[in-house]
């Protein structure tokens, strides 16, 4: 999907404005491809697709791509505010690298940070909508060294 570039640039730039990260050139950001619904529901819940059938966009890192659903209007803030939210883990990307995304509580931690960009921007483009709701009822299963660190509190 080819965006026309002054669009492209809007949201680069609200994505950098909104998170802090540091600015990529336009030519440094991965693909944009348009799927199904149904196909991008399985792009990020391989085992159980049903559980991910309101996902509209997805950041690859291992393919270096965006996922956007078909139906969405790139023109419509509100729609490209998913690609907003999408360029935020770009610039993440690029930033910390594949690891930023290697655990549970730092995907937590990096959708936090996309959600607030969304979220930002939404307002910045005058609607009063929140994406991002259900995050905060997300947790983590323990990692390794939780249970020694809990241990360690009570023995003080």
């Amino acid at each position: 999907m080819m965006l026309p570039a002054d669009l492209m640039a809007y949201l680069l730039a609200a994505a950098v404005r909104f998170s802090g990260l540091p600015d990529v050139a336009l030519t440094e950001l991965p693909p944009i491809e348009p799927v199904t619904a149904l196909v991008l529901s399985q792009k990020v819940c391989p085992d159980a697709p049903e559980r991910c059938n309101s996902v509209a966009a997805l950041f690859d890192t291992e393919g270096y791509r965006i996922y956007v659903r078909d139906t969405l209007n790139m023109k419509d803030p509100m729609d490209n505010s998913f690609l907003v939210h999408e360029l935020v883990h770009v610039l993440q990307f690029k930033k910390f690298g594949e690891s930023y995304f290697s655990s549970c509580r730092k995907v937590i931690h990096s959708e936090q940070q996309a959600y607030y960009v969304q979220n930002n921007y939404l307002g910045d483009e005058g609607i009063d909508w929140r994406e991002g709701f259900l995050l905060r009822f997300m947790t983590c299963p323990p990692e390794e060294g939780d249970a020694k660190d809990e241990l360690r509190r009570d023995e003080g």
